[in-house]
């Protein structure tokens, strides 16, 4: 690491000190335990933003009067910061698992809703008029025709649905929570453990790529095959 030549240890320290914090962390006692705890709360986080977003998008995209109401919930969701939500959180629940949820939902929820709305605007309205015409099922029309074009927006936003979702629960269990990534980085630092600060940022940061690449990504291209959204070349 360049920097560490021009800033003495206690701010930036050499990368060999930081490989060996990192070492010492995945090798410690409690590391599952507070990869577990983080993993909980990101994964819980996702799922429940994904099945409100995605609900919440399909309704709006279909009836305008809902799209009327939820649209400026959305955007107030999405533009109020993070630790606007955290207080809001710990006021209504106190410490634990909920704030750090619930700040990485309202973060979320947004991106699957204007994605579901986006992708119910763009079907294929002709083929949803022949389908009310000849009175085909509801249900029927719900898995042939929305399904199919919900869950390609859905995987896209779901990228970057957990890429904030991963960061901003961090954040709020730095504050709320005794395991967890987020604890242990906001510990490092308070105590000025410069090396051990700048482990649990690489250590949080692949684990971020490791969420992205190895699972959104594959499923994505499994999506796009079995729907075919691949063949437009």
């Amino acid at each position: 690491m360049v920097l560490s030549r021009f800033y003495p240890p206690a701010i930036i320290p050499p990368v060999e000190r930081i490989g060996s914090a990192l070492q010492g962390i995945v090798q410690s006692d409690v590391f599952f335990a507070d990869l577990f705890a983080t993993l909980f709360r990101v994964i819980w986080s996702f799922i429940a933003s994904l099945v409100i977003g995605v609900g919440l998008g399909l309704a709006a995209g279909v009836r305008k009067a809902f799209l009327g109401v939820l649209h400026p919930v959305m955007v107030l969701a999405e533009s109020a910061p993070p630790v606007a939500w955290l207080v809001v959180a710990i006021l209504l629940f106190g410490m634990g698992h909920a704030p750090s949820m619930l700040v990485g939902m309202s973060a979320a929820i947004p991106i699957f809703f204007f994605n579901t709305v986006s992708a119910v605007k763009s079907l294929d309205r002709n083929l949803l008029e022949m389908a009310g015409s000849y009175q085909v099922p509801w249900i029927r029309v719900f898995f042939s025709v929305y399904m199919p074009g919900i869950l390609l927006h859905a995987v896209s936003a779901s990228s970057s649905s957990l890429s904030v979702i991963w960061r901003v629960v961090i954040m709020a269990e730095a504050f709320t929570s005794a395991r967890g990534f987020g604890p242990q980085l906001w510990g490092a630092y308070l105590y000025s453990d410069a090396e051990v600060v700048y482990a649990y940022i690489a250590l949080i940061v692949m684990l971020g790529f490791i969420l992205e690449f190895g699972l959104i990504k594959p499923v994505s291209g499994w999506l796009d095959v079995r729907t075919g959204g691949g063949g437009n070349e």
